[in-house]
């Protein structure tokens, strides 16, 4: 229970004074576009580290997805620092550092043993940093939309719709990784099964509805399309075997075989997104 009590003393005890006094670093060159896509990859990242742990708790690839949580931890800090430093107003600023402190306490799950008492923990925390990290999205997004209020109408729209659209198709990252998270939670009996079974719900419904957005976006390239249409394949992969996976028992070579497969899928449309995020990007 320590890690709760670290948790819950920092968010009462400490967020004032940190925000307050945390250090300036100094300016660094990125666009408010690449700000947004950096942003939007933190999101992934909490869910990528989580789905990673709980990985590793239920025995799958260990090796592998304690490399991923290392890897993932390492690339989040980092961009934590970068963001921070291009942080373009006192708001965006102030909601960083909140997300600094929430990591430096959610981190530390990552240094002890893998159980699933830690596991739970988790859970219980990993909606709140992902929130967190949301709003951190949402406030570089509505800073870019104000940015171009000096520019003629049909730009101004223009610009708005590609920053809601990186925020989005960003967004979709995140989606794929929480999937996993919550299908392997579920399927090894780690935490609510209620609210797992919300939660996944919603997940799944949001990606959904988010990718027909994104193939219908009037202003998409020829080769954002394709990339669209090659991911779509990828997702309905992965949908069916996880479909399958979700009501198998988990001792079955079917699951082990299936879930495995999920998971690459996951991977795939991750990095799939991640080019097509890009090309937005490049677009704004």
């Amino acid at each position: 229970m320590r890690f709760v009590f670290l948790f819950t003393l920092v968010l009462t005890s400490t967020i004032s004074f940190a925000i307050k006094d945390a250090p300036t670093t100094s300016k660094i060159n990125m666009s408010i576009a690449e700000a947004i896509n950096k942003a939007g990859y933190q999101r992934m990242l909490t869910q990528r580290i989580a789905k990673s742990y709980v990985a590793v708790v239920c025995g799958i690839d260990e090796n592998k997805y304690k490399e991923h949580l290392a890897g993932s931890a390492k690339i989040f800090e980092s961009n934590l620092k970068e963001l921070e430093a291009f942080s373009p107003n006192e708001e965006i600023r102030v909601q960083l550092r909140y997300v600094e402190i929430l990591w430096q306490n959610y981190k530390f799950i990552y240094s002890d043993d893998y159980s699933k008492e830690n596991a739970l923990i988790i859970i219980k925390f990993n909606d709140k940093i992902l929130k967190a990290c949301n709003d951190a999205v949402r406030l570089f997004e509505e800073h870019a939309i104000e940015h171009k209020s000096n520019k003629d109408q049909e730009t101004r729209v223009r610009d708005s719709d590609l920053s809601s659209i990186i925020n989005l198709s960003g967004r979709q990252r995140m989606l794929v990784q929480r999937i996993l998270f919550l299908s392997l939670t579920k399927t090894h009996s780690i935490g609510d099964a209620n609210t797992q079974n919300q939660q996944l719900e919603s997940a799944i419904s949001t990606f959904k509805e988010t990718f027909k957005r994104l193939m219908s976006y009037s202003k998409n390239t020829a080769q954002i399309d394709t990339e669209l249409l090659a991911i779509s394949k990828l997702w309905s992969d992965m949908e069916s075997n996880l479909n399958v996976v979700l009501n198998s028992e988990s001792n079955t070579v079917q699951f082990k075989e299936l879930l495995a497969k999920a998971m690459k899928g996951g991977e795939q449309v991750l990095f799939a997104f991640d080019e097509v995020v890009f090309l937005y990007e490049r677009e704004h």
